[in-house]
């Protein structure tokens, strides 16, 4: 078993990636994803206002089921992803299945650049978890700062030094970690999955809206 980790350094220090939950475990997104959703959603309220305001009823009711279906849509793909860890394993929330993931039945761990948990001969990608820091919150402008500088004015360590990013995918690994430290690990455990069914019935009945829309 092995645990890939390009993240940067390891670290149980809690991060902007992550956030406490009810159980005492970790709740773990990428940052960037409920601002997105939210950027989405008050743009389509704006435009459907603007539509309305302006007097153009019509072009806001031919507009209103594609706006609906990609606030869905959003909804999916940014707002809800998520991935939690707990004292008993990893639960991914994906966009419309999640899995619930004990670590008994965890055989390896990869963090590249999604999250990836292998289990009960299955791979089990995590949508929600925290993306790899970019290049500029990794040290990179420090090290093109650095590159600029004439080479006699530089110390030998230098010259490769970067700024150390805590990310939460730093706490993903060390969970993991932790298991197998205290043996939770290459157990018989049991992964269940479910769909999220008012995500799907609610996917469905926008996308026939829109459907009905465009050929109506």
């Amino acid at each position: 078993m092995r645990t890939i980790d390009n993240s940067g350094t390891n670290s149980r220090n809690h991060s902007p990636g992550s956030s406490g939950s009810p159980s005492g475990g970790k709740t773990h997104r990428a940052g960037s994803a409920r601002p997105v959703a939210v950027a989405v959603w008050l743009g389509a309220a704006v435009v459907l206002a603007w539509l309305v305001l302006a007097g153009r009823t019509e072009a806001a009711m031919e507009a209103a089921p594609w706006l609906f279906l990609a606030s869905w849509f959003v909804y999916v793909a940014q707002w809800r992803p998520l991935l939690r860890t707990d004292a008993d394993g990893f639960e991914l929330v994906n966009g419309l299945r999640d899995h619930r993931i004990p670590f008994a039945a965890v055989d390896d761990v990869e963090v590249r650049y999604t999250v990836v948990v292998r289990a009960a001969g299955r791979r089990y990608v995590s949508w929600g978890a925290p993306t790899p820091p970019g290049a500029f919150g990794s040290g990179f402008d420090h090290v093109s700062d650095l590159k600029s500088r004439p080479l006699s004015i530089l110390p030998g360590n230098e010259r490769i030094s970067q700024k150390e990013t805590t990310t939460g995918r730093d706490a993903i690994v060390a969970a993991w970690q932790d298991a197998r430290i205290a043996g939770l690990t290459g157990g018989s455990g049991i992964v269940s999955s479910s769909w999220n069914r008012p995500a799907i019935i609610v996917g469905i009945i926008a996308a026939g809206w829109a459907i009905l829309t465009a050929v109506g």
